[in-house]
């Protein structure tokens, strides 16, 4: 028996989620980006702020090491010290303080990030080995990141139904030496409407002919 190695990219699971809400095929088709929501990692310290070149990064301080590196990285460790002294928090050491106290935080941040263009500051984050990303929109995403392209085989630029021909996800999994199923069109409107009718409800052929009839339900 042959055994198959699974192989699951983080990047490609992020990837494929990203365009299975929707979000990629929404820029892809209207070139527009969704409003901003906010951003604030729950439950611990997690934003992203403006650089001296207009770029933005997202900051993750989820364990201590990471929130460690943020603050040597940019030189923040007197005032965080004195944002402490103030609230009686352990920063350092609680999570869940990072997060409540996330605006106050974020005061302390902006400022020492937005002094630094992106290069500088990514090599001041790597150096400390902080946990950082470019903090891209899905446009910026589509245009920079190989990731997001059929330069990854996660993804296929697929023809749908409706005309539109955009790029489209497949498995984020994989297996070692099986080569990649193609990645589907999404359903016509009603494809699959018989095969949920019998296989899921249990309906016979002549009860689905019935709801036919009566204008109840239509297939593809």
């Amino acid at each position: 028996m042959r055994l198959l190695q699974l192989l699951l990219p983080l990047s490609d699971v992020a990837f494929s989620t990203l365009a299975r809400l929707g979000h990629v095929a929404e820029v892809a088709l209207s070139g527009m980006d969704r409003p901003r929501i906010g951003n604030d990692l729950f439950g611990a310290f997690g934003r992203d702020f403006a650089t001296a070149d207009g770029r933005r990064v997202m900051l993750v301080g989820l364990t201590a090491r990471q929130w460690a590196a943020i603050v040597e990285a940019l030189g923040a460790a007197g005032a965080i010290a004195a944002l402490e002294a103030r609230t009686g928090a352990a920063l350092a050491r609680d999570e869940g303080a990072r997060f409540v106290h996330r605006e106050a935080i974020s005061t302390i941040l902006a400022p020492l990030v937005a002094r630094l263009d992106l290069a500088t500051l990514g090599a001041r984050l790597d150096e400390a080995g902080a946990t950082w990303s470019a903090y891209r929109s899905v446009a910026q995403a589509l245009a920079e990141e190989p990731g997001l392209s059929t330069a990854n085989p996660v993804f296929e630029e697929v023809a749908h139904p409706s005309g539109a021909r955009h790029l489209t996800p497949g498995s984020a999994a994989s297996y070692r030496g099986e080569a990649r199923a193609p990645v589907p069109a999404a359903p016509r409107l009603g494809e699959h409407t018989e095969e949920v009718l019998a296989g899921v409800l249990g309906l016979p052929a002549a009860e689905i002919g019935r709801l036919r009839d009566a204008g109840l339900v239509a297939g593809a």
